[in-house]
């Protein structure tokens, strides 16, 4: 278990770095998801909708006017976005799980890099 003092220096560290939480944010909704892959579908369908809320948010940020990213990046991420979204209505069964954790990890990395 890592002390308190430990996990106030992570926080710190993340904090001063808002990409880094941000890919923390991503990493978190796929520990979830993998996680869940293992228990019941209920537990599967609460990740998915904490899924939803990272992408929805996504999504609402990169139309929002006061977006100071590139017009062709805001845009990119919308289309993605709305991708993940629509990926995500289709019926537990039919969702290409891979796809979504693929794009996800893809999202993640490039905040880290």
């Amino acid at each position: 278990m890592r002390s308190p003092l430990d996990l106030y220096r992570t926080t710190r560290l993340l904090a001063s770095n808002t990409k880094a939480l941000e890919a923390q944010v991503f990493r978190r909704v796929l520990y979830q998801l993998d996680a869940a892959e293992q228990e019941s579908e209920l537990e599967q369908t609460k990740a998915l909708a904490d899924f939803r809320v990272v992408w929805l948010t996504v999504l609402g940020l990169v139309t929002d006017s006061d977006n100071h990213l590139p017009a062709v990046l805001q845009d990119n991420l919308r289309q993605l976005a709305m991708a993940v979204m629509a990926e995500l209505d289709l019926p537990l069964a039919e969702q290409d799980r891979q796809w979504l954790i693929n794009v996800t990890t893809q999202i993640a990395e490039g905040l880290e890099a």
